[in-house]
């Protein structure tokens, strides 16, 4: 499992360890927003919970998950984004004792609110073509205008009150305690290079290269 508020660069380094180690990839935002686009029965619920900017309950991630674990990975799976309370941490617990398996760690990648503040404030989108810039991480080549010519500019949600309030739906402090008590938490600094961060990540999970 990978963990860690927006901003962390938890995405980046859970694609880098797929990529590189052929995990099976769970993004549950992604999955749920790829059903809440689809003419599954769970899409117009979830469509309704995530424009509202709720979580989806745990009986539609419980239902989403072991579909998803139904699908054999012979490297193993790597969550990301989930669980976000303890009974999310439970049921995966649970759904992949099923299946003879368990989680061998919870790498939380943390940074402090103000560098999620000053990273989500500098994204900035194209009106024309819908591209996502950061002034500090991926600026634009052409200043402050889209490479296809569109103005750039910030979401209201990614003000900076909006990004706080924002934060208190996401990682939960009890699922990284509960994951320290089960002796499976790995604490990374995230506040650093997309390379140093995912160099400790290998060390530390004792991957190869």
């Amino acid at each position: 499992m990978i963990l860690g508020p927006q901003g962390s660069g938890k995405g980046t380094q859970a694609e880098m360890l797929v990529e590189k180690y052929g995990f099976s990839h769970i993004e549950t935002g992604r999955i749920l927003r790829a059903i809440s686009a689809s003419d599954s029965p769970l899409a117009e619920e979830i469509s309704k919970t995530l424009s509202e900017g709720k979580l989806v309950s745990d009986e539609i991630l419980e239902k989403v998950l072991t579909e998803k674990l139904s699908i054999p990975s012979p490297n193993g799976y790597l969550f990301d984004g989930t669980p976000r309370n303890v009974k999310q941490y439970d049921l995966l617990k649970y759904l992949l004792g099923l299946l003879g398996q368990k989680i061998d760690r919870l790498v939380y990648i943390w940074i402090s609110e103000e560098e999620v503040v000053r990273r989500l404030s500098s994204r900035r989108t194209c009106l024309k073509c819908g591209n996502v810039y950061n002034l500090i991480t991926n600026p634009s080549p052409r200043g402050n205008v889209c490479a296809c010519g569109g103005e750039l500019v910030q979401r209201a949600d990614d003000s900076p009150d909006a990004i706080k309030k924002r934060l208190t739906w996401g990682f939960t402090k009890e699922v990284k305690q509960k994951a320290e008590e089960d002796g499976i938490l790995l604490e990374i600094n995230g506040e650093r290079s997309i390379e140093e961060i995912h160099k400790e990540i290998v060390e530390r999970l004792g991957l190869n290269g």
